[in-house]
């Protein structure tokens, strides 16, 4: 089984311009984003992404995990809510869908993920963009693996990151 989160961040770290991430897009972000989300058999997004980014139209199923009902929940055939912790929610999407799980949400919604070792596959784009919301280390996500390979298309630089440390529990 696989799972495989992505997050866009700016230079600065930020995660977040104007409430969500299109002012942090680039058009080589943006294409390599949609082909790996062709790839999974399910995408995983948390409440606050599901209100904040366009989910109207998906390749595949859409899982939004959030405590209450998101207003755009039906704008989505594919989607369905799940009320439940976003580790929860990757597992069961597991054995609902298939084995290879796409996520894509908020960093606290990868930190949840994160903290049960759930990610196998990390996808960060960095962007230009500066003075954002929600600022992340990179170097903090990077140390959460041993094998990070990157590289540069235009303006924008790509990380693939495997080889989860497990932390001593």
């Amino acid at each position: 089984m696989t799972t495989v989160a992505s997050i866009l961040l700016g230079a600065d770290g930020s995660t977040a311009k104007g409430g969500n991430s299109i002012a942090l897009r680039t058009p080589a972000d943006e294409s390599r984003f949609l082909a790996h989300r062709r790839s999974g058999d399910v995408i995983v997004i948390g409440g606050a992404t599901a209100r904040a980014e366009s989910y109207a139209r998906t390749p595949t199923a859409l899982v939004i995990v959030s405590h209450t009902e998101p207003e755009t929940l039906h704008l989505n055939p594919q989607s369905v809510w799940w009320e439940m912790s976003p580790g929860d929610a990757v597992r069961k999407a597991q054995r609902e869908y298939g084995e290879k799980v796409f996520t894509e949400g908020g960093i606290s919604f990868l930190r949840a993920l994160l903290e049960e070792e759930l990610v196998d596959e990390l996808r960060i784009s960095v962007s230009p963009a500066v003075n954002g919301t929600h600022k992340v280390s990179l170097q903090e996500l990077l140390a959460k693996y041993s094998d990070v390979v990157n590289d540069q298309v235009e303006e924008t630089t790509f990380y693939k990151c495997s080889q989860l440390i497990k932390q001593k529990k």
